[in-house]
């Protein structure tokens, strides 16, 4: 007998409490009632992204706690900083998904239930970048509290967009590679090769935007690993991501995932399925999403870039080349405080003399990569756009040309503790500025040796806080370690 394929869709081309999007609503309102040591709970599905018993916002007293065993094996097991992180989160979410489906049919809902996604990203929807209305809702269409809406949101219970279009960028669909390299270069689609990565660090370029700029831009539970998952948006936005890495792998036949056994097999995660029974996964098992054990797919995979290669049926996937060898031309001598405000910071580059010394000024294959390194700090996250040799007293919004990139600073806190396994060095992005350099270098605004980086605030303002959440607004401080340039 085939398996039934489940279809996800785009929630925004849904009407405001289609079928699809009440039963979820209902299932969360009935997966909330379960114990929190029940593996199909809403709090326990929450906590295996990440759990801490000192910020459960919904701590009680008469608190059931699976054992220690328990707690080790399935909670705290999200992947970030990691090239496990898309399937990671793929197995995360299609074992959610079948948790919600169960306990829809249970309540009497079709049997065919499939989470919807969230398109921020969509130009065609000039409502994309807002929560769609069934999360902001106060009750449900039946007069019940609706469990979508989630007061400790910093954006998007006014209706008011979330973000930027800086914020939704899908640049990441055009990285040529899915693993990082060394640092310094490319941070690659998927992120750097690790073991285990519980904590946040260097991030591949999907990570970083659209992945962290939502976390942020939402905030409240969504700001924090711990409580992400407590958020029903959280589930609409990684299933956005996980359709975003279906599109990067169809839009190139030089895109694709890592055949390294150290990624495919090496490593395995532990879940539970919709009965409650533990089971195990591997990425080999998730590389294809219509087939067991996930057996789901998307109502659209098309490119959203005009005019780029697309895999068609029958062409051969191919390797991409290897990555060239980063080397560093300048970094900054002392630490920058970010504290809310633009701030600026100087470096001066040299000339090459390892591997890029071959690639001289104006070099069209050279890739230039600024490296914003040793990230710390704590509090709820926030983000700063990035921009090159700004002008002095300019509006950064009458200078795209010198945007260099997006720094949501979602992890941050996590990143900057110290413990058993993480050394809290914080997080750690790379932006790819070869073009914007190659501009300034056309119009002879480059001085290697007066190189500016100038910081920006997120330009967003929060919502009008709900009453006890004020203090989830404030833009904490924020200590870049280093900057630093690097040709390949």
């Amino acid at each position: 007998m085939a398996t039934t394929v489940r279809v996800r869709k785009n929630v925004w081309k849904l009407p405001d409490w289609d079928p699809i999007i009440d039963w979820y609503a209902r299932a969360i309102a009935e997966m909330q009632t379960r114990p929190l040591s029940d593996p199909t709970s809403w709090r326990y599905q929450a906590a295996i992204h990440d759990y801490s018993r000192g910020s459960d916002p919904n701590a009680s007293r008469t608190d059931k706690l699976p054992s220690t065993g328990d707690q080790q094996t399935f909670w705290a097991q999200c992947q970030h900083g990691s090239w496990y992180f898309l399937p990671w989160h793929r197995m995360y979410l299609a074992y959610f998904e079948q948790v919600v489906a169960a306990t829809v049919q249970h309540l009497g809902g079709p049997a065919d239930w499939a989470l919807p996604y969230w398109n921020y990203s969509d130009p065609t929807n000039p409502k994309a970048r807002t929560l769609p209305p069934a999360f902001r809702a106060p009750t449900m269409p039946n007069g019940k509290p609706n469990p979508l809406r989630i007061p400790s949101r910093v954006r998007g219970n006014s209706g008011n967009d979330v973000t930027t279009a800086a914020g939704v960028s899908v640049a990441a669909l055009k990285d040529q590679w899915f693993a990082a390299q060394a640092t310094g270069g490319d941070p690659g689609f998927g992120g750097p090769v690790t073991l285990f990565h519980h904590n946040a660090g260097p991030a591949g370029a999907l990570e970083v935007t659209p992945h962290g700029s939502i976390h942020v831009a939402v905030g409240g539970f969504m700001g924090a690993f711990n409580t992400a998952g407590l958020d029903p948006i959280f589930w609409l936005h990684h299933c956005n991501l996980d359709r975003l890495w279906v599109v990067w792998r169809k839009r190139n036949p030089q895109h694709v995932d890592p055949v390294d056994p150290k990624w495919l097999t090496s490593l395995s995660f532990k879940l539970h399925d919709a009965t409650g029974a533990p089971v195990t996964l591997t990425p080999a098992q998730v590389v294809d999403t219509t087939a067991a054990p996930l057996s789901y797919q998307y109502d659209d995979v098309s490119d959203p870039f005009a005019g780029a290669p697309t895999l068609l049926e029958g062409v051969a996937m191919e390797p991409p080349p290897p990555h060239p060898i980063p080397e560093m031309v300048g970094a900054t001598d002392s630490a920058v405080a970010l504290e809310g405000q633009q701030t600026t910071t100087q470096l001066a580059v040299t000339q090459p003399t390892g591997p890029a010394r071959s690639l001289v000024g104006g070099t069209p294959d050279r890739r230039v990569y600024l490296n914003i390194e040793n990230i710390t700090g704590s509090g709820a996250p926030t983000s700063y756009g990035v921009y090159v040799n700004l002008p002095p007293g300019a509006s950064p919004a009458d200078h795209p040309e010198l945007y260099a990139g997006l720094l949501p600073m979602f992890g941050v806190a996590e990143a900057s503790r110290a413990d058993a396994n993480s050394p809290g060095n914080g997080l750690h992005y790379a932006l790819e500025i070869g073009d914007l350099v190659r501009t300034l270098e056309a119009r002879g605004d480059w001085d290697p040796s007066k190189l500016q980086v100038t910081f920006v605030p997120e330009e967003i303002e929060p919502d009008q806080p709900e009453p006890g959440f004020a203090a989830l607004i404030a833009k904490a401080p924020i200590t870049v370690g280093r900057v630093s340039l690097y040709y390949a």
